[in-house]
């Protein structure tokens, strides 16, 4: 907006009718002024005359309003937007942490499976199963097609079973205050 006001043409009121003005002395007119003959006052109220206009501030009310609000908005929207990247920043971590957590756990599963299929392993879950390694690997062909034979070694004969031996306890002088009491005899169970 300018400084200053825009000048506009506007419509003169209508004439009045010619009153009769009082005469003023001599020394109350001024000296530079002439009368003004009929003509030229009718010819001056056709034309439109220039007045100022003051400026106009009611536009600005709504303007202020307006920019405020969008001011605001912009603040509030920004608001929640930090708030919602904080709270993905809170569950990125948590994220972080779990699948560490996971691939450790991974890590031990696979170092445990490695473990379990080592041949020294294998051998010692086999042998707990009954089962023993093959002596001999003979390869034949059968109707033009390899077979491989496996020939497993006798079994080792079963180990003796343990013989009961008895004890014979120290013989000590039997004390006359110390009475001798019978054992008895375990008697069999049947399961």
């Amino acid at each position: 907006m300018s400084a200053t006001a825009p000048v506009r043409a506007l419509p003169l009121p209508q004439p009045r009718p010619a009153q009769p003005r009082p005469a003023q002395p001599r020394s109350a007119q001024p000296r530079n002024a002439q009368p003004r003959p009929a003509q030229a006052g009718r010819a001056a109220a056709a034309r439109p005359q220039l007045v100022v206009v003051s400026r106009p501030t009611a536009g600005r009310v709504p303007f202020v309003l307006a920019v405020g609000g969008v001011l605001a908005i912009g603040l509030v929207a920004l608001l929640m937007l930090h708030t919602l990247a904080a709270q993905d920043a809170f569950t990125v971590h948590k994220l972080q942490h779990q699948s560490a957590g996971l691939a450790d756990e991974e890590q031990a599963l696979t170092i445990a499976n490695e473990q379990a299929q080592a041949p020294t392993s294998l051998a010692l879950r086999a042998t707990g199963l009954g089962m023993v390694p093959a002596a001999t690997l003979t390869v034949t062909r059968l109707h033009g097609r390899p077979v491989v034979l496996l020939s497993a070694p006798k079994p080792p004969p079963p180990a003796p079973a343990p013989v009961a031996t008895p004890t014979k306890a120290p013989v000590s002088a039997p004390s006359a205050k110390a009475k001798a009491k019978p054992k008895p005899s375990p008697t069999p169970t049947r399961h």
